[in-house]
């Protein structure tokens, strides 16, 4: 009997060893097999993402050219108001009505104070200097004796002779 008690235990072990190794054969042929599996649908799920990628960046494409066109509306249509406005503050300084209005007030107010404060304007120096000058011209014409004749003198020609004698002075 035990004889048999041996070759039973001795059966177990190898039953089991075997029973293992099957089993981690099962599961190595399971995990190639997941990988097979997922290889399989990542290549579709690559290609699917990749499909998906093209699709966002044409929509992307798309609202970025469109808001791109959006802003540069905008901008010309701001250039556009400011261009006016600039336009419009240019021809009312250059509009010469309201600049000769605002210059007459300024004179009229300049010219006003200047006379508070007994100050001459141009005019005033304008009308003496005018008399001066008539006064300049009538006493300059009252002054001025008749006209002399100017006298006409004749140079004397220098005479060669006195030349020669000088000359023959240092020689000697």
């Amino acid at each position: 009997m035990a004889s048999k008690k041996k070759t039973a235990k001795q059966k177990a072990p190898e039953s089991r060893v075997g029973e293992i190794a099957d089993q981690l054969e099962h599961a190595f042929l399971a995990g190639i097999g997941a990988l097979s599996d997922a290889q399989k649908k990542g290549a579709k799920r690559f290609d699917s993402l990749v499909k998906e990628g093209e699709k966002f960046r044409k929509k992307a494409t798309s609202r970025t050219e469109t808001l791109i066109d959006d802003v540069q509306d905008a901008i010309r249509d701001m250039a556009g108001d400011a261009q006016s406005r600039a336009e419009g503050l240019l021809d009312q300084v250059r509009d010469k009505s309201q600049l000769s209005k605002l210059q007459s007030a300024f004179d009229t107010r300049v010219a006003d104070a200047m006379d508070r404060l007994n100050v001459p304007s141009k005019n005033d120096i304008d009308a003496i200097n005018k008399k001066l000058n008539k006064i300049i011209r009538l006493l300059d014409e009252q002054g001025k004796p008749a006209a002399k004749k100017k006298a006409t003198r004749k140079r004397a020609a220098k005479k060669p002779a006195a030349r020669k004698k000088a000359a023959t002075r240092k020689t000697t």
